[in-house]
Order: structure tokens, then sequence, then C-alpha cells
């Protein structure tokens, strides 16, 4: 086990930053955050379509060095099909305020737990959140009890376990009463369709 770089011990539920690692650049011995320009048979490192880079991360779980994290991401995920859109799944969890301020992140800014992209993790890729706003790391975020549910549910869902999950999780309602009838009844039944997904 890597030795850990956070004050104190790597909590559940806390919020963190996890250094991902990069790809390998084709044709050289060069790291890249662009997937573009990655080798995709360099397995020493990250391939496409795995997560990089240094970001956020919530802690849902630990054991013995290792940690199940998920990764927080501002890009929004959607889809043709309005059931299949990753929020309204519950794959991807809404984090609103329940997120720690710096001036790396913005307060306001809408940010999702991508939690079909939980990975174990040795503690040595977290890091305390530095702050460039104030010149130093900042106590490391606790997110509120729901939050964490919801995005362990989410962890669920994305392992097709979704009838294990009840069904207003799995489904937003505001999700579901925004919707048309005909969309409602299709994001209602997206808990059976997690359990058996359709691609």
């Amino acid at each position: 086990m890597a030795l850990t770089r956070v004050a104190g011990q790597i909590r559940i539920g806390h919020v963190y930053e996890c250094d991902f690692g990069r790809f390998k650049k084709a044709g050289s011995n060069a790291v890249t955050s662009d997937r573009e320009e990655a080798d995709t048979t360099a397995y020493d490192y990250r391939i496409p379509n795995e997560m990089v880079k240094r970001r956020a991360a919530v802690v849902i779980g630990k054991h013995r060095g290792l940690y199940l994290v998920v990764p927080v991401s501002s890009t929004y995920e959607g889809d043709k099909k309005p059931h299949k859109i990753p929020e309204h799944t519950g794959m991807h969890v809404p984090m609103g305020d329940d997120f720690p301020e710096t001036q790396r992140y913005e307060k306001g800014k809408q940010r999702w737990a991508k939690c079909n992209l939980v990975q174990s993790i040795d503690g040595g890729r977290l890091t305390d959140i530095y702050d460039h706003g104030i010149h130093k790391n900042i106590p490391a975020y606790k997110v509120s009890e729901e939050t964490l549910l919801k995005i362990r549910h989410g962890v669920m869902i994305s392992m097709g376990m979704g009838t294990l999950v009840p069904k207003a999780v799995a489904a937003p309602s505001v999700a579901v009463e925004a919707a048309e009838p005909a969309t409602r009844e299709a994001i209602e039944a997206v808990v059976v369709e997690a359990a058996d997904p359709v691609t």
C-alpha cells in the first residue's frame, strides 16, 4: 500500500481528489489525458474508456488499504431516450450544493457522482482538496447521508442490481413528474431495465 496523503484517516462519505493516472501517448513514452492520443494497447497505463486525470471522488467503502471511490464530474451525459439518461436511471447522482466549495470547484456549478465509474484504488491516489484561493488544503468534506445513500444505490443500479433499489431512488421524482406520460412510464420502468439492461 502506498503512503496516504491526507490529513488523518480516509473516511467513508468524504470527498477527496483522486489521481486516476494518464494514458500513454501513442508512439512515445509521454503520457496524455487526451483519449484521441492514447495508445490503446499500453496496458501498463490507463486506456480508453477508463477514468483519467486528477478529479474529485467520493469514498463509499474501504478495506485494507483499498478504497472504493465514485468520481465526480461536471460533464452531463444525455441520451436520445429520456429513460436512458444516466441521471434519470439513478446512475449519475446530482451533487447540488452537497460539495466542497473552492476556487476550482465553484459553488452553483452542476456536478454528478458517476456511479457507473466506481472503482477500487489504493489510498495513495487520494489527497485532500487544495484550494488555490487560500493556498492550502481544506478539511475533507462530508456529503450528507442522503447523498451517500443515493450514490451507493447508483452503484447498485450500474451493476444490474436495480431491482434491489427502491423505485423512488432509481427513478427520481422530479424527472418522472416532469416527463410526458409515455416517457414517465418508461422512466418508472427503469429499475427493471437496470437489472437487465438493453443496449
